[in-house]
């Protein structure tokens, strides 16, 4: 089973569920990817055997980092990448939590709580890494926006990735936190995270800001802190969240006999797998609720990570001592023949099929067929 079967299936039926004005814009452009994707709508090319002349047809696919079969390579490339630009020091893994009274407004709002999240775990880590009692300096880090549950649920959070390094205010020395095993106090971290996010909400999106308790601003947020060693674990971690869906399509098992989706999730106390059953829509759903806006960046550099700061990158290398780390990128098999396994020559390209959206077309067809089952 396939997400694209279940869309097929099932997609009329939820949209005559929530309605179709009530569906964003990123959700249709969502579906309609993953409905057109590796299919001749998007295009593709004609290939040939070099031996047994057999012809295959291969399409695109549509890159949409909401469809479980794209984004796979580029998960690799993106690991091996960072792997070769870790620092020879001790990292942490820093994860902001929203609370759960505020996620109405960021599923109504995606895009400004999102980008106003990550402005304010970024200043709040800065602030308090300058201080001299906790570091002094500028120090460097990458975010990372991830929204699921394995359930689906929905569970907006960052994870902070962040080396036990920074750079003084001269820019020409090291400084480190005080104590070993230990990066900033994460109440303190959490408190900063929450006013800073309250103040820029309330400086720059006040009818947003009007819709939240003002219990909200007294609570204490979540901050989990947990040292990550070299580094390597963290971005293993992370990197499973790069350019994929909110679940991988292995998971999925069948449906059941009165047709609920079945799907396989790991408990994050005890380690162990059980299924949980989900109806069609139920399970569409919670797929759709991690469809991030258009264009909205959800892996983000800071400090001297960031892309305008390379040569300070470059000066903590040196100051460092670290070692130029050769990148391996992952191999990428040539196409062979399905028949014979001979080389693949490409003899035609394919152009995008146009037409109306497919998504549309489901329904279409949906409501031609309950006509003919009522007349």
């Amino acid at each position: 089973m396939k997400l694209v079967d279940i869309l097929r299936a099932h997609w009329p039926e939820y949209v005559a569920k929530v309605g179709t004005r009530r569906i964003p814009s990123a959700h249709w452009r969502a579906v309609e990817a993953v409905l057109a994707c590796r299919t001749p709508r998007i295009g593709g090319h004609r290939y040939a055997c070099s031996d047994c002349a057999h012809v295959h047809y291969i399409y695109h696919s549509c890159n949409h980092r909401a469809c479980p079969q794209c984004g796979g390579h580029d998960q690799q490339v993106w690991a091996a990448k960072q792997t070769g630009r870790l620092l020879p020091v001790p990292y942490y893994m820093l994860t902001p939590t929203v609370p759960q009274q505020l996620r109405r407004l960021f599923l109504h709002a995606p895009a400004a709580a999102y980008d106003t999240l990550f402005r304010a775990a970024s200043g709040a880590l800065q602030l308090i890494c300058g201080k001299p009692k906790h570091m002094g300096g500028q120090t460097g880090y990458m975010v990372m926006l991830h929204t699921w549950t394995r359930e689906m649920l929905y569970h907006p959070h960052l994870h902070m990735i962040v080396p036990a390094v920074g750079l003084d205010p001269s820019g020409c020395a090291l400084v480190y936190p005080p104590y070993k095993g230990y990066l900033v106090p994460h109440a303190l971290l959490a408190k900063e995270v929450r006013d800073q996010f309250a103040a820029m909400l309330l400086r720059e999106h006040r009818a947003l800001y009007d819709q939240v308790d003002p219990e909200i601003w007294k609570m204490d947020w979540n901050v989990n802190c947990l040292p990550m060693g070299s580094g390597k674990t963290a971005l293993r971690y992370v990197a499973t969240y790069v350019a994929k869906s909110a679940f991988n399509e292995t998971r999925l098992d069948g449906c059941t006999a009165d047709g609920r989706i079945k799907l396989w999730c790991t408990r994050s106390k005890d380690k162990r797998r059980h299924c949980i059953k989900l109806t069609p829509t139920e399970f569409i759903r919670r797929w759709l609720l991690h469809v991030l806006p258009r264009r909205f960046v959800r892996l983000r550099y800071y400090g001297f990570l960031s892309a305008a700061a390379k040569k300070d990158f470059a000066r903590v290398r040196f100051l460092l001592g670290a070692k130029v780390v050769p990148i391996e990128l992952p191999y990428l098999p040539p196409m062979c023949c399905s028949k014979c396994e001979g080389e693949l020559v490409r003899i035609q390209k394919i152009h995008p099929a146009r037409g109306p959206p497919l998504s549309l077309g489901l329904i279409h067809q949906a409501n031609l067929s309950r006509m003919k089952h009522v007349s």
